[in-house]
């Protein structure tokens, strides 16, 4: 008996009808050779995305399921349309992480159980789980939050700012003339003289004490408690 052909609707050309790709779901005979079917397919997963591979009768919404697809497609387009479908269903896991390092492997990871470090089984790229980046080796979370948020940085600018003021109040550069000499005070009076050129002077205002003892405590300046 003679094969009965039909026409393919894209290409035209004649194809055994027992050979057009058939979807259990559609209404409508089958029209569409498996040649242009396959191409069909890889354009709709390029352009609409792995959902929405759509039969290619004009007037036909039925969506391919996924056997559907692996029997018509190419081995490689149903490989891309089958890795598409396997990241999304992945990606609603919210235990499952993608490396980051772009190896494309991917795993589960519990961090209650496997601590914060994610650690690729593919590639060994590591990821901070908590902050969600490139693990940040020899700083615990703690260390890294501290430093990246600005706030280590602001407390060490106010140890420095009172390291200052410390040093201000128990050192002080000597007033005698042509003299620049440190001078520190730890304690005992207020009557200080210089190591290193003799000069003699009181440690609150810094008043000469030829000065002071010459006049008396008038010699001190005027919000010196000892004026």
């Amino acid at each position: 008996p003679q094969t009965r052909t039909r026409d393919c609707a894209v290409c035209g050309d004649a194809t055994p009808i027992i050979d057009l790709p058939s979807l259990s779901s559609c209404a409508h005979k089958p029209e569409t050779c498996a040649g242009c079917y396959a191409g069909w397919i890889a354009s709709e997963l390029g352009e609409k995305g792995w959902r929405n591979i759509k039969c290619p009768g004009g007037e036909c919404r039925v969506i391919l399921a996924h056997h559907e697809v692996q029997q018509y497609a190419t081995k490689e387009v149903f490989e891309q349309y089958d890795t598409f479908a396997m990241r999304e269903a992945l990606a609603d896991d919210p235990s499952f992480r993608w490396c980051r390092a772009g190896c494309g492997s991917g795993q589960i990871h519990i961090s209650g159980e496997e601590g914060n470090i994610f650690r690729c089984v593919s590639c060994g790229h590591k990821v901070c789980v908590i902050h969600d980046g490139t693990w940040h080796e020899g700083e615990t979370c703690e260390d890294y939050t501290y430093r990246t948020s600005g706030q280590k940085e602001k407390d060490q600018r106010a140890q420095e700012e009172a390291s200052v003021e410390a040093i201000g109040k128990i050192t002080k550069k000597c007033p005698g003339p042509g003299c620049v000499y440190n001078i520190e005070k730890n304690d005992g009076c207020d009557h200080m003289t210089c190591s290193r050129c003799r000069y003699e002077f009181c440690w609150l205002c810094l008043a000469d004490y030829n000065a002071i003892r010459r006049k008396g405590n008038s010699a001190h300046e005027k919000d010196c408690k000892y004026h």
